[in-house]
C-alpha cells in the first residue's frame, strides 16, 4: 500500500513536472530574442574552452524520431562541407581559442572517412587536445575502416538504442543497421580498437516493458563496453513532437523501466547521473551535451555554443555555412542571451543526477542559496519526496533521481525546440 502511495505521489509529480518544463522551454529557449552576430563581436576566452564540438549533419537515411540537424548524404555537397568546416576551425584556432576536448556528432560522423580523418589530423597539429570522442552508427564497424581512426580517436560512442528486432523494426533501424545479433558483433570490433567505448541505448518505446528493458540492458553488459548512456526517447514539444510520439509508450511506465536500468546495471556499473553509467573505473561518461557550467564553442552547420549567459547559433542552411566560410567568417551567425535563471535551473539539474544539492557550493557559484535561487523548485522537490534535508544540504531520493532524468529529458526537448526555431532563422549571408 505504501508503495501504491509513493507511486502516485510520484506520477502526480512527474507530470507536474512535465507541464512546467514545456511551459519553460517556450518561455526562456524562444529565439524572439536572437540577434545576428556581426563581424569582430567575438571575443576569445583567456582560458580553454572545455569542448569544442563538431556536427556533421549528413546520413544516408534519416531516423524517424531523431531531431539533429541533418540532411540525405550527397557526396559533392558533403566534401565541400569538410572543406568549409577545416576553414572555421583553422579560423577559431587562429583567433586564440584553445580546447580540452573534442566532441564529433551528427548526423553520420563517419559518412566520408578520409574527410573525418583530416578533420582530426588538422585540430591535433594546430593545438593539443585532451580527448577526442566521436559518434557513429552500428553499421560503420562492418562497412568502415575503423581502424584508421585507431589513435585519432580516443572515444567512440555508438548508437545502438537496442538490440530488441521488435524495437529495431519499428524505428526502421533494423533494415539499416541490421538485427541485434549483428549490431552486437559490430560493438565487439569497436571494443577491440578504441580506448573507450560507450554505448548509447534508449528506453520508452511502446512495445517495451522493465522487463524488456532489462534484457536488453544484459545484452549490452555482456559485450562489456566501459560506458553505457541510457534515457527515455525524447518526445519534444514541436514538430518531432508527432513523429517521435508515435513510437513512445505510457510515460508512467517510465518508472518501473527506470529502476530496471538501475538495478541492472548495478551489477558492475557506477551511476555517474541517472541517465550515464561507467564501469568502474572511476572515468566518468561525457557527452555531446553542454553539462555542470562548462562553456563549449560549436562549428559546422547546426551547431550550437554556450558561453555563460550567452548562446550561440550557426547556420542551419549548409550552402550558406560553406559561403561564410569561403568569405571567411564566423560560422555563429546568431547570439541569444540566457536567462540567469534558466542557468541556475541548468545547475540545479545537474546537482540532483550528482544526487547532492550542496548549498554552499551553489551559493559560492550564484551568490544565492538554493532556497533563494529556487523558493518554488525546492518546495516542489521535498513535497514530492525527490530530496531530503541533511544539515544545511540536500540529497536527491530515488524518487529525485528519477525526477532528474525526467529534467534531462527535459532538457533534451529544449534542444529540440531551438533546433526547430533555428532552422527557421533569415540567412546572414546573403
Amino acid at each position: 500500500m505504501m508503495y501504491s502511495i509513493s507511486k502516485t505521489r510520484l506520477y502526480l509529480a512527474t507530470d507536474s513536472l512535465d507541464w512546467m518544463i514545456n511551459r519553460s522551454i517556450k518561455q526562456s529557449l524562444s529565439l524572439q530574442d536572437a540577434v545576428p552576430l556581426a563581424a569582430g563581436e567575438d571575443s576569445v576566452p583567456n582560458n580553454p574552452v572545455e569542448t569544442l564540438y563538431i556536427h556533421i549533419p549528413f546520413c544516408h537515411t534519416l531516423c524517424r524520431f531523431c531531431s539533429f540537424h541533418k540532411v540525405k548524404f550527397q557526396e559533392t555537397l558533403a566534401r565541400e562541407y569538410f572543406k568549409a568546416l577545416r576553414q572555421e576551425i583553422r579560423e577559431v584556432i587562429s583567433r586564440g581559442y584553445r580546447f580540452n576536448r573534442v566532441y564529433i556528432g551528427g548526423g553520420t560522423t563517419t559518412i566520408l572517412e578520409d574527410e573525418l580523418i583530416k578533420t582530426i589530423e588538422l585540430i591535433k597539429s594546430l593545438t593539443t587536445i585532451r580527448e577526442v570522442s566521436c559518434e557513429s552508427d552500428p553499421i560503420y564497424f562492418s562497412e568502415g575502416n575503423p581502424s584508421q581512426l585507431k589513435g585519432l580517436v580516443d572515444r567512440m560512442s555508438i548508437g545502438v538504442q537496442s538490440f530488441d528486432d521488435v524495437i529495431l523494426k519499428s524505428t526502421g533501424r533494423f533494415e539499416k543497421f541490421g538485427s541485434g545479433e549483428q549490431q552486437a558483433e559490430y560493438v565487439s570490433r569497436a571494443i577491440e580498437l578504441f580506448p573507450t567505448v560507450n554505448v548509447d541505448m534508449m528506453y520508452g518505446f511502446k512495445v517495451q516493458t522493465a522487463d524488456s528493458v532489462r534484457q536488453d540492458l544484459l545484452q549490452t553488459m555482456a559485450l562489456n563496453p566501459d560506458q553505457i548512456t541510457t534515457y527515455p526517447l525524447t518526445v519534444g514539444i514541436g514538430k518531432n513532437r508527432k513523429k517521435a510520439g508515435c513510437l513512445a509508450g505510457d510515460p508512467h511506465e517510465l518508472w518501473p523501466q527506470f529502476l530496471a536500468v538501475k538495478q541492472t546495471l548495478a551489477q558492475r556499473y557506477e551511476m555517474d547521473f541517472p541517465w550515464t553509467f561507467s564501469r568502474n573505473f572511476g572515468q566518468p561518461v561525457k557527452n555531446k551535451y553542454v553539462l555542470d557550467g562548462e562553456d563549449c564553442l560549436g562549428v559546422g552547420s547546426g551547431a550550437f555554443g554556450r558561453f555563460g549567459e550567452q548562446f550561440r547559433i550557426s547556420s542551419f542552411d549548409i550552402a550558406d555555412y560553406i559561403r561564410l566560410m569561403n568569405q571567411t567568417q564566423s560560422g555563429t551567425c546568431y547570439t541569444k542571451p540566457l536567462e540567469s535563471k534558466a542557468v541556475m535551473q541548468h545547475h540545479l539539474m545537474i546537482m540532483m543526477g550528482h544526487g547532492h544539492l550542496d548549498n554552499k557550493v551553489f551559493k559560492d557559484h550564484t551568490g544565492r542559496s538554493l532556497w533563494q535561487a529556487f523558493p518554488l523548485e525546492m518546495s516542489f522537490l521535498l513535497a514530492s519526496g525527490a530530496v531530503v534535508k541533511q544539515g544545511d544540504d540536500y540529497h536527491t531520493t530515488e524518487q529525485g533521481q528519477f525526477i532528474a532524468l525526467k529534467m534531462f529529458v527535459g532538457f533534451l526537448s529544449g534542444m529540440d525546440h531551438l533546433r526547430e526555431q533555428a532552422r527557421d532563422l533569415p540567412l546572414t549571408s546573403i
